[in-house]
């Protein structure tokens, strides 16, 4: 191999290595909220399991009490009693379930 071909070597190859780095995917920036971030699937997962659990809450609560009014035959007292309770697990469960563990 001479010079000159050594030299048209070098310049396919740069011109090469150019289209290539042209081509390339660029890195696209992260969403802070997608669910590939792993603090944000965090923060999704802990709201999820707050939600659901606030809502499990009542709709039990209300069951029980629609449950004992139909078989007590006594119209919306348990109801209103037992929703209301519900209501109270519920945010206490949220309380729970959102409250750092461990201690200082």
């Amino acid at each position: 191999m001479t010079s000159d071909d050594d030299d048209a070597l070098k310049a396919r190859r740069d011109k090469l290595a150019a289209q290539l780095k042209a081509h390339a995917p660029r890195p696209e920036a992260k969403d802070p909220l997608s669910l590939g971030n792993s603090a944000a699937a965090s923060a999704w997962s802990l709201g999820v399991k707050a939600g659901s659990e606030f809502i499990a809450a009542v709709i039990v609560g209300g069951g029980i009490g629609w449950g004992l009014d139909y078989a007590l035959h006594t119209k919306p007292a348990f109801t209103i009693v037992f929703f209301l309770l519900g209501v109270v697990s519920g945010i206490w469960n949220v309380i729970r379930a959102t409250t750092p563990k461990g201690g200082a």
